[in-house]
């Protein structure tokens, strides 16, 4: 099942992404430059509002805490919007997942903090260490809730949804990497299906 979905995911993002520039390019022909690029952006705005509300929808049925399996936690319950693949021409390391501004974030598992502050191109990042060895990164937060070297267990909060960085709305940018941060980064759904969490 979870191949099937991910086996579909690029088909999907391609199509949305020609489906975008068809509808810019009839906005360019009715609106002109300027015109097409403010109804662009609000089109975009009311689609992430969209995001938004379902993620809020999605957070409120797991009852508002962390959603656990085993040893393991989802990092954030909300709306999974952007794959572990090629996007717009380069590699995306990480998965996206939209919820409202400040929606707790958690821990994926067992681990010390060995990062938590600036980082470029996230704004703020909490980096942790599990105790497997694998390091999970959690980007783009607007309140960090731990500090470097504290000890965190699954499903612990440890920030809060936000919107820094390279973004365009509020998510959680989360990446993988095995045996560390000089080790591979790999597809964060797959390594939570293994552990019994899915996004």
């Amino acid at each position: 099942m979870l191949e099937e979905q991910e086996a579909k995911l690029p088909a999907l993002l391609a199509q949305q992404a020609q489906t975008d520039a068809t509808f810019y390019a009839a906005l360019m022909e009715l609106l002109g430059p300027e015109g097409a690029a403010a109804a662009f952006a609000q089109y975009e705005l009311d689609v992430e509002g969209q995001y938004s509300a379902e993620a809020a929808a999605r957070a409120a049925a797991y009852g508002g805490g962390p959603v656990l399996s085993g040893s393991w936690a989802l990092p954030l319950a909300g709306r999974f919007t952007s794959c572990f693949c090629q996007r717009w021409g380069s590699m995306h390391w990480g998965i996206d997942i939209a919820a409202p501004m400040y929606t707790p974030m958690y821990s994926a598992g067992d681990g010390v903090v060995v990062k938590a502050g600036s980082a470029a191109g996230f704004g703020l990042a909490v980096y942790i260490r599990h105790d497997n060895g694998d390091v999970t990164v959690y980007g783009h937060m607007e309140v960090i809730k731990v500090v470097t070297g504290q000890r965190v267990t699954a499903g612990q909060e440890i920030a809060l949804v936000g919107s820094r960085g390279f973004s365009t709305g509020p998510h959680l940018h989360f990446e993988v990497y095995i045996g560390g941060l000089d080790g591979v980064r790999v597809d964060p759904v797959r390594w939570l299906a293994s552990r019994g969490i899915y996004v």
